[in-house]
C-alpha cells in the first residue's frame, strides 16, 4: 500500500466513520470489504467494528466478507500501530484501545506514552493558566462591585442602615480583592513550575 493510497484512504475513514458504522444497502452490496478493514483499521477502530457493519449489512440482507476485512483491517493497523501515530494520539489526549497486534503495540505505547505525558504537562499548565485568569476576572468583578455600592453610599437615597451594610459589604470585598492578589502571586509561581516542567517533557519527546 503506497503512502499517497494510505493518505486517502484515511481520509475516506474519517469521514465514513463519522457515522459509525451505518451502511446503506448499496454500499452493502457493492462493499469492498479488503478497504472497508484496511480504513478500520489504519483508523485504529476495534475488530467489533465487524460487528456493527456485519448488522447494517444485515438489515439488507447482505453478509460481509469477514476474511477479507481481517486482511485489510491487519493492513491498515500496520499505519495505524507506530512511534508517531501513538505519540500524535497521546499528545491530543486521546485513548488507546488495544488495538495493535503484540509485534507492533511495542513501538506504539513507547510514542503514546512520551505523547501522554506531554499531553498532561501541557494541561497542567492550561490549568493554573486558567485558575490565574479566573482570579483576575473576579478582582475586576470585585472592583466594578466596589465602585457601584460607594456610589449607592455617598447617595441622598441610602439609609443609615444601607451605608453600615455597604460599608460591610465593601470591607469584606476589599479583603477577598487583597486574597485574590495573594492567590494569584502564589499560582503565578506555581506556573513557572509548570512550564518548566513542560519544557523538560517537551525536550526529551521523539516529536514535536
Amino acid at each position: 500500500m503506497n503512502t499517497a493510497k494510505g493518505i486517502t484512504l484515511l481520509v475516506l475513514a474519517a469521514l465514513l466513520l463519522g457515522g459509525c458504522a451505518t451502511m446503506s444497502e448499496e454500499e452493502c452490496i457493492t462493499a469492498d470489504w479488503h478497504t472497508i478493514g484496511y480504513e478500520d483499521g489504519a483508523a485504529g477502530q476495534p475488530v467489533a467494528m465487524l460487528g456493527k457493519r456485519r448488522q447494517a449489512c444485515a438489515d439488507h440482507g447482505v453478509q460481509p466478507n469477514a476474511n477479507a476485512y481481517r486482511a485489510g483491517r491487519n493492513e491498515g493497523l500496520e499505519l495505524y500501530c507506530t512511534e508517531r501515530r501513538g505519540f500524535r494520539i497521546g499528545r491530543a489526549g486521546g485513548n488507546y484501545g488495544g488495538v495493535c497486534p503484540q509485534d507492533l503495540e511495542g513501538l506504539f505505547l513507547m510514542g503514546y506514552e512520551s505523547g501522554r505525558e506531554l499531553y498532561q504537562a501541557q494541561r497542567a499548565v492550561n490549568e493554573v493558566t486558567n485558575a490565574i485568569q479566573s482570579a483576575h476576572n473576579e478582582r475586576e468583578h470585585i472592583l466594578d462591585d466596589i465602585t457601584e455600592m460607594s456610589a449607592h453610599l455617598v447617595s441622598d437615597e441610602a439609609t443609615k442602615e444601607e451605608r453600615i451594610e455597604l460599608l460591610a459589604d465593601i470591607a469584606r470585598l476589599k479583603t477577598r480583592h487583597t486574597e485574590l492578589g495573594h492567590e494569584i502571586e502564589d499560582m503565578e509561581h506555581e506556573l513557572v513550575l509548570r512550564e518548566a516542567a513542560f519544557h523538560e517533557v517537551e525536550m526529551r519527546t521523539p516529536y514535536k
